[in-house]
């Protein structure tokens, strides 16, 4: 009788337990979910995030700022004044040396630098938004994991209640196997906080409130390439926008110092003036003068900002040379390092992951015969959790590992 009863109430729990966690899975939720594919989520980065957005002014600016060069210098209109006469005279600054050229060829470089560093900053940005794409995907499908554990783990303590109300375990076990569920659960709960902490990223690259959150969509499978290194280094230096930068500097350099060379051209003086009395309107006595004035440009005898001016031109220049090397370089590590990842991926497809899942079940298989006991169980429990982990941040490794070996090479063709 008392047995009947322990065994009513036991089953009284489970309900009860079956119904607290089907409640708390339904518990609403106000945020708004909706799917993204990673083409879609970067062109929504291109259009949306605001340091992109800021860094976009910069050339907007330089380009404002090359059409006020074009501007010509301004006329200026004297007039003095005495006891009996009055003057009026104009007079103008002319320009020698192709000063307005050059500082409109000067501001044309600058735009076109501005034009480039934007290029290459959407190039990092692309970069950086499709690998927290990645992370995204990878805590969603660790999620997927610890639910899958949890809920497996849930069956078999429900089950291990009935076999200690039959008999067939000890109360440790049964215990031992709750303690585990509970644990899985709490796993759960931290996976799903920290998924939902990658989706607010993917919103905040995106320059969009958190109110609906984009679940990354996207298969590890589809991410398979194959490089080779020789050719991926033509590549970079034909593709690479830091060297197109690094180029464009030094034309930058080049153009300022021809400025400069401009600049220390004297402008000479034109003036035109009229003077009169305030006897009559048509007075006997009334001169106009025509002046030219010619600057002694005694300064340009100090040719430190020519100097300078040039030492800048061999500074870009050995500055371009280190940015071809630093690309090979760069290029060379992704590339070996896209190649370890591979290697990896190719460990787990080999078996691992399948190994894994015959021992759990062959333990369990035991266990439920009696062969073996609880902690067995958990233990390959925990092993196949960890090799399913290890399995997706290998697959995201290999995926990031792509991603940054395409940028090395200043090229994008991923599709996920």
């Amino acid at each position: 009788m008392r047995r009947n009863i322990h065994f009513n109430i036991l089953l009284l729990l489970l309900l009860v337990e079956a119904m607290s966690v089907h409640a708390v899975a339904q518990i609403p939720d106000r945020t708004l979910y909706q799917s993204i594919s990673l083409d879609e989520y970067l062109k929504r980065v291109g259009e949306g995030n605001l340091n992109y957005l800021a860094e976009k002014l910069n050339v907007s600016i330089a380009d404002a700022e090359m059409i006020a060069q074009k501007v010509l210098p301004d006329p200026e209109v004297g007039f003095e004044a005495g006891h009996e006469t009055f003057s009026l005279g104009l007079s103008y600054s002319l320009e020698l040396g192709n000063k307005r050229g050059a500082r409109i060829k000067l501001a044309r470089s600058q735009m076109e630098l501005e034009k480039l560093i934007l290029e290459q900053s959407f190039q990092n940005l692309r970069a950086e938004a499709a690998s927290l794409f990645l992370e995204a995907v990878l805590q969603r499908e660790l999620l997927e994991v610890q639910q899958s554990s949890y809920q497996y783990m849930l069956q078999l303590s429900q089950s291990d209640s009935l076999r200690y109300v039959a008999g067939e375990i000890t109360e440790n076990d049964a215990r031992q196997s709750k303690l585990e569920a509970v644990t899985l659960l709490n796993a759960v709960y931290s996976q799903e906080a920290a998924y939902q902490s990658a989706l607010v990223v993917l919103n905040r690259q995106m320059g969009m409130a958190a109110d609906t959150l984009y679940i990354p969509l996207g298969h590890w499978d589809e991410l398979n390439r194959e490089f080779y290194l020789s050719e991926l280094i033509k590549v970079g230096l034909d593709n690479r926008i830091d060297l197109f930068t690094a180029q464009k500097n030094t034309e930058v350099t080049s153009r300022a110092y021809k400025l400069t060379r401009a600049e220390r051209r004297p402008d000479i003086g034109l003036s035109v003036s009229y003077e009169k009395d305030w006897n009559r309107f048509f007075p006997s006595a009334r001169s106009a003068t025509v002046g030219v004035s010619v600057p002694l440009a005694f300064s340009n005898i100090n040719k430190g900002a020519v100097k300078a001016a040039k030492f800048r031109i061999s500074q870009s220049e050995i500055q371009e040379k280190d940015i071809e090397q630093q690309i090979q370089a760069e290029i060379m590590q992704a590339w070996f390092s896209y190649e370890a990842e591979k290697k990896k991926v190719v460990q787990f497809k080999s078996g691992m992951l399948g190994d894994a899942q015959k021992v759990m079940d062959g333990m369990v298989y035991k266990y439920k015969r009696g062969e073996t006991n609880i902690l067995d169980v958990l233990v390959a429990q925990r092993t196949y959790n960890e090799v399913q982990q290890e399995y997706l941040e290998t697959m995201k490794g290999y995926a990031v590992s792509l991603v940054e070996l395409e940028k090395a090479c200043g090229i994008w063709d991923i599709r996920f």
